[in-house]
């Protein structure tokens, strides 16, 4: 019984360690660099750009000019008017002032995309433009235009036919690659219809031709009588147009026309709205 009362002894407990003690943050505002800090290390960083820049430069050099979409021009030839050499550097040459150039050269070219592939190749994305009328100027001569009144060429008397004549008008100062001009300047007094007023009815005509898209189905467009505008579809149609007012309408009611009449059928087709009538009158030739 002795040894039931005797009390379990405790193991001795183990010293507590003190906590250390939290060190006090302090923050401090960083301290801006000194002026020559700064600027050397601006140096720096402009110096390893520049580097890395010259190294890509004089490893990624032109090797090949892909040219795509051409009709009227060789690839040699857009390559050449863009200005681009073999051994130019890749990354350094101006995109815009190559398009630019060949622009400028070429007048049947109206946009162009460039891009690049490396390690060495140029792609030259040309869209060209057609040149599907033919107008004349003071000296008889025939001119190749497009539809937003660009001269691209003189043309060869034997394939004018071949093209829309724009007649009623003539132009003067004809150029290669410039905007068609009319022979008669613009009148202050409004009294006289010019050769001005006459060339832009006949674009605003073309416009809408190529919007319903018989780009060249039309033979000749006459807006030599302000009154009675005209035009030639195929040998197949004479249109009247009137006055060149609902122009628009005029033309998408004419090729909505000529797609329901069948093919065998021929005469004057008056969209002019002479009655007040905004309707088609067919009249099958004498």
């Amino acid at each position: 019984m002795a040894n039931e009362r005797r009390k379990r002894r405790r193991p001795p407990e183990t010293p507590r360690r003190p906590r250390p003690e939290t060190p006090e943050v302090v923050y401090t505002q960083p301290q801006p660099l000194g002026r020559k800090k700064l600027i050397m290390r601006l140096l720096t960083v402009a110096a390893v750009v520049a580097a890395l820049f010259v190294g890509f430069s004089l490893f990624f050099r032109v090797e090949d000019v892909v040219v795509t979409g051409t009709r009227q021009y060789s690839d040699w030839t857009v390559v050449e008017a863009s200005g681009i050499r073999e051994g130019d550097g890749l990354l350094t040459f101006s995109k815009g002032k190559a398009g630019g150039k060949i622009i400028q050269s070429l007048p049947y070219v109206k946009k162009v995309r460039i891009g690049i592939r490396l390690p060495g190749t140029v792609n030259i994305y040309v869209e060209e433009v057609p040149a599907v009328y033919a107008i004349r100027d003071l000296e008889e001569d025939w001119w190749l235009m497009t539809g937003d009144g660009k001269l691209v060429e003189k043309a060869d008397p034997t394939s004018v036919e071949r093209h829309t004549q724009i007649l009623g008008l003539k132009i003067t100062d004809a150029q290669v690659g410039r905007q068609a001009k009319a022979a008669e300047g613009t009148d202050p007094s409004f009294t006289v219809i010019t050769d001005a007023k006459r060339l832009e009815v006949a674009l605003q005509i073309i416009s809408r031709l190529e919007a319903n898209e018989i780009l060249g189905q039309v033979a000749s467009v006459d807006t030599g009588d302000m009154s009675a505008v005209r035009l030639m579809y195929g040998d197949r149609y004479q249109v009247e147009l009137g006055t060149p007012d609902k122009l628009e309408q005029k033309v998408d009611m004419l090729v909505q026309t000529v797609r329901q009449m069948g093919g065998h059928q021929s005469g004057i087709l008056d969209i002019s709205f002479a009655d007040g009538q905004e309707t088609v009158v067919y009249r099958p030739f004498q």
